[in-house]
């Protein structure tokens, strides 16, 4: 296994060429597993600056077989944006909870939350 900031970079590069290439890239990411929290920077087209993310009071559970992540607070520095993310999860649009199914992506998420 990589050692964890390694992991936590390939995280970050999967994240920037999967679900953000066509809308920017990650710029940093950290993860505290002693408070639970994860903070992210964003550079995404059409922002002049970049956008700070932060989870907060994240949980990952076991239920059933397969662990499930829970995301806990959102907060996300530009406000229109942290309206949006929030609603989208109170209306389920971005789950609040996710199953996470891949043996790899288990097996990371336990080493790194």
């Amino acid at each position: 296994m990589l050692p964890r900031g390694a992991q936590i970079e390939k995280v970050r590069s999967e994240f920037n060429s999967g679900f953000l290439k066509q809308y920017g890239t990650m710029t940093r990411l950290e993860i505290d597993k002693e408070s639970k929290a994860i903070h992210a920077d964003l550079n995404l087209k059409g922002e002049s600056g970049i956008i700070q993310v932060s989870l907060k009071n994240y949980r990952l559970i076991q239920e059933g077989g397969n662990p499930v992540f829970e995301l806990g607070t959102i907060e996300v520095s530009r406000e229109w944006l942290d309206a949006l993310l929030k609603n989208c999860v109170k209306t389920s649009v971005i789950p609040g909870r996710m199953e996470i199914k891949k043996q790899l992506h288990q097996i990371v998420l336990k080493s790194l939350l």
